[in-house]
């Protein structure tokens, strides 16, 4: 690879645009109804504690792999059987954001077919993994701005449409907040623990940690208020009918003689698709090269493409069968294997210090 730093604003915009990715795309927390801007909120707490862990475990191991650290802290057959578990969670999110970038673009240009489409976003992605670490931090630099602009501009508009009395009444079912505070901190929250593969690479952590944390707040400002104005223009009972209650709130739109206003913002759309998925693809090259003991990246980077897009074009039947399971299954898988095994590793890592 030809360059492999990051710089801690790389490393946060990385992290901002997990996030985003994820709010733009995938519905709001729909368990929790009219309250779900509540849970994003409430749910921020376990993200919080995923970004502490992660950058607590890497200035006790700096530069050092989570993957080799975990190996390191519970010797090699517990560390390989508990990285086995977190990469295929990895791999398993990379086939989620690979289906969903897929399923938004072809609601746009439904003539493009997933056997071409999926492909094609996989090769596009190795070609900038291809060019290094570096190369995709700053690429996610540049885009990043792009992003909150249009995301700026996007919620403006959809203020024309808003009705906030469908927000109430508010708080009305503990038990329904409850389960979409489970159902956020499970994705997107949990997601954020792949940011812990492209810390070994930041050259500036132990002096520069605020801009993760800054950016991490921004990303959960923007999922928050992503639900609220959802809520606010479809209704909790629209919502959780639709597949992309974004895109359907822009379409209610109607601007003078601009009918199809969602389209100006397909490249919002297109940009945070591509973003994470490359972001998680290369998560799952670096965490495997570890875990196989691998000295170079690059012989791995489209065989490991080649399997993902294999195994999304075979997974499921159809893309109503993948949101009638992923919706339920990938949340609570996320969550329990990322918050398992950063605990387990945080614990590793304290009793390490405490012994040695």
């Amino acid at each position: 690879m030809q360059s492999t730093t990051l710089s801690s604003r790389q490393a946060a915009f990385i992290l901002f645009m997990i996030l985003v990715g994820n709010a733009l795309v995938l519905a709001p927390a729909t368990a929790a109804g009219r309250s779900a801007w509540i849970s994003n909120l409430l749910a921020a707490l376990v993200g919080l504690y995923i970004i502490a862990v992660i950058i607590g475990v890497q200035k006790a191991f700096p530069g050092q792999s989570i993957i080799k650290t975990t190996e390191l802290c519970l010797g090699k057959l517990a560390g390989k059987l508990l990285n086995f578990i977190y990469i295929t969670a990895i791999l398993y999110a990379t086939i989620v954001y690979l289906f969903d970038a897929c399923i938004i673009i072809r609601t746009i240009l439904p003539f493009v077919t997933c056997n071409i489409l999926r492909p094609l976003m996989m090769l596009a992605a190795a070609y900038c993994i291809y060019k290094g670490v570096n190369a995709v931090g700053r690429l996610t630099e540049v885009l990043a701005p792009v992003v909150l602009l249009l995301v700026i501009m996007s919620f403006i508009l959809m203020f024309i449409v808003t009705d906030f009395s469908r927000l109430q009444p508010v708080l009305a079912d503990w038990k329904a907040l409850l389960g979409g505070v489970i159902e956020s901190a499970g994705w997107p929250y949990s997601s954020i623990s792949s940011l812990a593969l492209f810390l070994p690479f930041v050259n500036d952590l132990a002096e520069k940690k605020r801009p993760i944390y800054i950016c991490y707040l921004a990303g959960v400002s923007v999922v928050a208020l992503r639900s609220l104005l959802i809520m606010a223009v479809l209704g909790p009972e629209m919502t959780i009918l639709l597949r992309f209650p974004l895109y359907s709130s822009l379409r209610t739109l109607a601007l003078a003689d601009f009918q199809r206003v969602e389209l100006f913002f397909f490249i919002l759309w297109f940009i945070c698709g591509f973003t994470v998925l490359m972001i998680n693809y290369l998560a799952a090259s670096l965490a495997l090269k570890d875990y196989i003991e691998l000295p170079r990246l690059n012989p791995l980077v489209l065989p490991l493409g080649f399997f993902l897009t294999v195994i999304s074009l075979y997974m499921y039947n159809s893309d109503m069968e993948f949101y009638a399971l992923g919706s339920v299954t990938t949340p609570l898988i996320s969550l329990t294997v990322n918050l398992l095994y950063l605990t387990v590793i945080l614990i590793a890592v304290k009793l390490r210090k405490q012994t040695g």
